[in-house]
């Protein structure tokens, strides 16, 4: 290795051979999970070295690189500058930032992956918790919409999904929900029908 003593090998992305970094900074807490709108501290720890807050940048990336220290509204710096807080976390504060020192020459970086826990919303619910059910007559089960994006509704019966037109299944869908219907009920269908839906995209992507 061509590196110091003090500095490690990195491949750095559009470089086309490792460079060398000092080893000086470490993320503490380097894969955070924030809450929407409260403030989340992402914390560097700095070793081998004196510094002050002028040697430390924070910044946001991918795409692109954003100066943190330059948008006071939404981040701010503790006095040492090894702290940066979120302010608010939404889902724009999500994603890649990095803490950069550079001193005598040299850069040092620790980088953070920050996150939102994805909120499984309530998008239906059964117009009846109970279905009376008779072997050999129509049984029907339905569910309504309850509001988000839906893109689909479709019908499980223990762990197989139903089909609709196939043997005695018949699947209604509309604006305002879906009914499945099974005629004539038989003595199998009395296990649990579940309705389960997917949602167009994730509310928040995740690396």
């Amino acid at each position: 290795s061509n590196c110091d003593d003090d500095e490690i090998e990195v491949e750095v992305e559009d470089e086309c051979c490792p460079v060398c970094r000092a080893d000086w900074l470490t993320a503490v807490n380097p894969a955070p999970a924030g809450d929407m709108n409260e403030p989340l501290h992402l914390t560097c720890a700095v070793e081998g070295i004196e510094i002050t807050a002028d040697n430390v940048k924070w910044y946001k990336y991918n795409p692109g690189e954003e100066d943190l220290g330059l948008l006071p509204k939404h981040y701010s710096l503790s006095n040492d500058g090894l702290i940066l807080t979120i302010k608010k976390m939404s889902d724009t504060r999500v994603g890649s930032y990095k803490c950069v020192v550079e001193k005598d020459g040299k850069t040092s970086e620790a980088e953070f992956d920050v996150s939102l826990p994805i909120k499984h919303e309530d998008l239906i619910e059964a117009k009846a918790s109970n279905v009376a059910f008779f072997e050999g007559r129509t049984l029907t089960i339905e569910v309504e919409k309850l509001g988000g994006t839906i893109t689909e509704i479709y019908w499980e019966c223990n762990g197989e999904r139903m089909e609709n037109n196939v043997g005695r299944v018949k699947i209604r869908n509309s604006k305002s929900g879906s009914k499945l219907i099974l005629k004539p009920a038989a003595l199998e269908d009395q296990a649990r029908a579940l309705a389960s839906l997917r949602e167009l995209e994730p509310r928040i992507q995740r690396r």
